[in-house]
């Protein structure tokens, strides 16, 4: 059996030769025919005293050694130099926050200087708007979230639902809307403004939001303030709307919607020689406060998902057939092409006949009677379909289009206000190329009397009015009057701007307006001003639409007043019937209050005389 013999390790020769030789006993003599080695060491092999390390090994010791450092080195350069920067800033982001401060949105005013639109105190945590109670609730827990609470304000109307269409409300900014470049600037949770006022003005009403920068501990908690940029607060918007007279408009026009069980209508009123808005109404209306409450998140779906559309505004984007108030159009038509003058008669008899199509007057319908030779003053008057049927036939569509565009119906008419629809005012071409057959004479009788193709918004036949009513010139509708901006004091005056002048002769003007302000007198259609004490003017409407009833819609659009009038009113009740019966009282109230000096103790203006049930069947 061989017996293996064991190694021992390098460092061994060295510690022998520390050792005194001089017993012998390590000099490698042989005791007893065994070397010194077996005696000490049994199996022991001499020749690993003087083994060495391999080159190689060494080579390769020393190669890992510099990798590691060289590691090392790369990782400690390319965190403190290379990404010195960047890991400096990471180091501040966990002691160092910036805190955006929102800036407050400007004030919206009315006419008077009252408040329309203001900023209420208000939290938001992560960019959501909290309620108090939350708030003071984090706050009780110690919940540290508390620390991310930043105090903003939240957008306030304190008159609600009157204004809502004029107003408009705020919302958040969406994710898409801040890729549009006219949203630069802009970041996650801000609110701007979604209609009305507060989208038109939102360059302006918006302001610069400053920020706050602050050193935090481990636990979040504020430790001091480094530095801290005051929010540049928005520009404050002064409207000429009145808020008393809103009021009243507001809740005489929603009377005649309640009392004749219909849903929707609208109001619009102005100063025809400034073009400046003094009411505007579109009811149903919604409540702008809703949509910074997130209470009440199920009524902003309910305004959504309503079928009567509440966040429309009628007087601006509905359109309508005008009936009877267009009939000014189609006698500014006949006037201007010289075929009708102040003496030209026709015959009412009654009907009129095309081919297979009967065409009558309203008042043959009602009644079956007629009114003999009528001119063009009777003919406003009395609003006699078959006088219009033949001014019609006389002149053709292209003429009462070109009449209708000049009044300013078939286009925008620039007011301030987002969602202005343009309407419809045909043609032969038009409806060629919209409804893809050509235009038959019948056509021109209903455009004539307003029906038809004929589509106009509120705010048209206001401008159609105003034009009469300022002795034809149509200055531009808008609600601001001035801007202010509250950090430098400078003040944006609006002054206003014609859009139509002299397109028709001082003569024929003066013709509408003399049937026009006959219209509310007795013998005219617009019954319910008959006694009334401030003499006006105006023109009744009962258009014809679409629906399983039969319903019509009711219109009275009027001035007073009547010699240089400074107010013009129309009044819409959608599918509320005659406009004498139903559109004409709700503008009887609004006069009402408006010609009367105190505001606090309205008396009636009627003569003391009233009306008769037969000057009620003279309506239409």
């Amino acid at each position: 059996m061989r017996i293996k013999k064991r190694k021992l390790g390098l460092a061994f020769p060295e510690e022998l030769k520390k050792v005194d030789n001089s017993s012998g006993l390590f000099s490698g003599k042989k005791i007893k025919d065994q070397s010194w080695e077996d005696n000490l060491l049994p199996n022991y092999q001499a020749d690993n005293l003087v083994t060495t390390l391999s080159p190689w090994r060494i080579l390769v010791v020393l190669c890992l050694f510099l990798i590691v450092f060289f590691g090392l080195f790369l990782r400690l350069f390319h965190l403190q130099v290379a990404m010195g920067s960047m890991n400096r800033e990471l180091a501040d982001t966990n002691r160092i926050q910036i805190r955006i401060i929102h800036a407050p949105r400007g004030v919206i005013y009315d006419r008077n200087g009252k408040v329309l639109a203001e900023n209420d105190p208000g939290f938001r945590l992560d960019s959501k708007f909290i309620t108090r109670d939350q708030a003071l609730a984090m706050e009780a827990k110690n919940d540290p979230k508390f620390n991310d609470l930043e105090i903003d304000t939240i957008r306030s109307y304190p008159e609600g639902p009157l204004a809502a269409h004029i107003l408009g409300y705020v919302g958040e900014i969406s994710a898409d809307e801040l890729k549009e470049s006219q949203y630069a600037g802009y970041k996650i949770g801000d609110r701007i403004g979604r209609a009305g006022i507060e989208q038109m003005y939102e360059d302006v009403l918006r302001g610069q939001d400053g920020a706050e920068i602050v050193e935090i501990d481990a636990q979040g908690h504020k430790l001091r303030t480094i530095r801290e940029v005051d929010p540049i607060p928005g520009q404050d918007v002064y409207l000429s709307l009145d808020i008393d007279m809103q009021k009243e408009a507001y809740n005489s026009l929603q009377k005649a919607i309640t009392d004749n069980k219909v849903c929707c209508g609208a109001l619009v009123a102005e100063n025809p020689q400034t073009g400046e808005i003094l009411s505007l109404v579109s009811l149903p209306s919604f409540d702008g406060n809703a949509f910074t409450d997130p209470k009440r998140n199920d009524e902003v779906t309910s305004y959504f998902n309503n079928a009567n559309s509440p966040l429309l505004d009628r007087v601006i984007g509905g359109t309508y057939p005008p009936g009877s108030t267009f009939k000014i159009a189609t006698a500014l038509a006949g006037l201007a092409s010289g075929k009708v003058t102040a003496t030209t008669q026709f015959e009412d008899t009654g009907v009129v006949h095309i081919g297979k199509e009967s065409f009558a007057n309203w008042y043959f319908n009602d009644y079956g009677k007629t009114e003999g030779n009528v001119d063009i003053i009777k003919a406003l008057q009395r609003s006699n379909d078959i006088y219009f049927y033949q001014v019609g036939q006389t002149v053709g569509e292209a003429a009462i289009a070109q009449a209708a565009k000049k009044l300013g119906m078939g286009k925008k008419l620039g007011i301030d206000l987002p969602g202005e629809e343009p309407g419809v005012i045909p043609t032969d071409i038009w409806k060629q190329q919209n409804i893809g057959t050509i235009w038959y004479p019948g056509d021109t009788l209903h455009m004539s009397i307003g029906q038809g193709y004929v589509l106009v918004t509120p705010l048209q036949i206001l401008a159609e009015t105003s034009y009469i009513a300022n002795n034809g010139s149509l200055v531009q509708p808008h609600l601001v009057t001035h801007i202010d901006d509250p950090t430098t004091g400078q003040s944006k005056l609006f002054s206003p701007v014609t859009i139509s002048k002299n397109d028709f002769t001082p003569q024929e003007i003066s013709l509408v307006q003399q049937g026009l302000s006959l219209v509310p007198k007795q013998g005219g259609t617009a019954w319910p001003f008959f006694t009334f004490s401030v003499p006006t003017a105006g023109k009744t409407g009962t258009a014809e639409y679409a629906n399983k009833d039969n319903k019509t819609h009711a219109w009275y659009t009027s001035y007073a007043p009547e010699n240089n009038p400074d107010i013009a009113l129309t009044v819409l009740v959608e599918g509320g019937g005659e406009g004498s019966n139903v559109a004409a009282p709700v503008a009887k109230d609004i006069y009402t209050w408006y010609f009367n000096k105190d505001k606090t103790n309205i008396k009636s203006l009627d003569n003391g005389v009233v009306a008769t049930a037969s000057a009620k069947l003279l309506g239409e």
